[in-house]
C-alpha cells in the first residue's frame, strides 16, 4: 500500500482520529501483516512515541513527529493543544543522538510529556528531564552516570586528541542541561557523575529528575 494511497485526500492538518486512521489503514489494506501495524498507527494518531535505544534514526524520526505536530497545531494555542507524550524505556545511547531529541523538545510549543516506563538510564535520563512535564511509573529506575564513548576502531593520536576535546564539550553540555532541568547542585553533579548512581522514583522527584509519580494511564 503506497503512502499516497493511505493519506488519499486528507490535509496535514486535518484532525486524525484513532478511529479514522485504523478504518482508512483497513480498508486500504488486503490483509492485515501484523498487530504492531494497528497499534503502531493508534500511537501515532494518539501521539504517542516510544523510546528504547537512543540511534540517530530513531531521534531523526522523533523530532520529525514533534515538529510535523508544531505544524498541525500553529493555529491552537499552546496550552489548548494536545500533549505528545514519549514514553521512556532506554538503556541509553548516543549523547548526540539525544541532544537532538532534546532540542525538538525545547523548540516545541505543543506541550511534550516524557514518561519513564521502566528504566531511564544515561542518555535516556536526558531525554526524561527536558519533557515540559515529566513522569514515572512507580518502579522504574533510573541512572545517572558521565557516559561512555566508542571511537570505532584504530585512530591517529592527533585525531583522538581533538575527538577527546569534543567528547569534553558534549559532557560539559550534559552538566548544563542536568542543572538546569532538575534540582541537583553543582557539587552533587561533581559527586555523582564519575560513577554510576542508581536510585527509583521517590528519588527521581526529590532531586527533580522527574515531577509526579503515575497514578493512572495517561
Amino acid at each position: 500500500m503506497s503512502d499516497e494511497k493511505f493519506m488519499d485526500n486528507k490535509k496535514l492538518t486535518e484532525e486524525i482520529t484513532p478511529e479514522s486512521l485504523i478504518i482508512e489503514y483497513l480498508n486500504n489494506t488486503s490483509e492485515l501483516k501484523s498487530i504492531d501495524c494497528v497499534t503502531e498507527a493508534l500511537d501515532i494518531a494518539n501521539r504517542v512515541l516510544f523510546l528504547a535505544d537512543v540511534t540517530y534514526e530513531v531521534a531523526e524520526s522523533i523530532s520529525h513527529l514533534i515538529r510535523m505536530w508544531n505544524i498541525m497545531d500553529k493555529d491552537i494555542a499552546p496550552e489548548d493543544r494536545k500533549p505528545i507524550k514519549i514514553l521512556i524505556n532506554s538503556y541509553g545511547g548516543s549523547i548526540p543522538a539525544g541532544f537532538t531529541i532534546i532540542d525538538a523538545i525545547n523548540l516545541s510549543k505543543t506541550p511534550v510529556y516524557t514518561i519513564n516506563i521502566g528504566t531511564a538510564y544515561s542518555m535516556g535520563l536526558a531525554i526524561l528531564v527536558a519533557g515540559h512535564k515529566r513522569y514515572s511509573y512507580p518502579s522504574a529506575t533510573f541512572l545517572f552516570h558521565e557516559g561512555s564513548t566508542d571511537i570505532g576502531g584504530q585512530i591517529d593520536a592527533g585525531k583522538f586528541k581533538n575527538y577527546s576535546k569534543f567528547y569534553e564539550m558534549l559532557l560539559e553540555k550534559l552538566k548544563t542541561h542536568f542543572l538546569a532541568n532538575t534540582k541537583i547542585t553543582e557539587d552533587l553533579y561533581k559527586e555523582k557523575y564519575r560513577d554510576d548512581w542508581w536510585f527509583f522514583t521517590d528519588e527521581a522527584i526529590k532531586y527533580g529528575f522527574c515531577d509526579t509519580v503515575v497514578k493512572e494511564f495517561i
